[in-house]
């Protein structure tokens, strides 16, 4: 069953790369619920592909959408599970466990929701970083790790 979820993602990207309409797949995405989602990807390298894929998605999408590129990492369009999350809930809540940058340093931020708790890695990668600064200008970059 994780790989359905992270076909799922893996779809949503490919649409987004294609510039095809993926508001079915979103639709799908947003009905998903947390506790399967939590259950399901249970490891690091799952939850981390799992996310990569839906913000590299979500920034094509809001890239091609959008005019103003100025806050689009803080704008909480991303649908998932009920509930509302940007690019920034996904990356530092979520992909770099839930820490907050403040100039050049990152804090743990005690103020995330707890969903966002649950679903954030347990480690850190290093070389996460250097992925997602890249993304918009990398399209042919695809996160698939070992599903082991």
């Amino acid at each position: 069953m994780p790989k359905y979820y992270i076909n799922l993602s893996e779809r949503i990207l490919e649409k987004a790369r294609l510039g095809e309409d993926s508001s079915s797949l979103r639709k799908e995405l947003y009905f998903t619920r947390a506790s399967n989602l939590v259950s399901k990807l249970n490891t690091d390298n799952l939850k981390k592909t799992f996310w990569l894929n839906i913000y590299e998605a979500y920034t094509l999408i809001m890239i091609s959408e959008s005019k103003d590129s100025k806050n689009f990492l803080k704008r909480k369009r991303i649908k998932f599970s009920h509930y509302l999350l940007s690019l920034e809930d996904i990356k530092y809540g979520i992909l770099k466990a839930h820490k907050y940058k403040i100039g050049i340093y990152y804090i743990n931020n005690p103020f995330y929701p707890n969903f966002i708790k649950r679903l954030a890695v347990e480690k850190t990668d290093k070389h996460l970083n250097q992925s997602l600064n890249k993304m918009p200008l990398n399209k042919k970059t695809k996160f698939e790790k070992d599903y082991s």
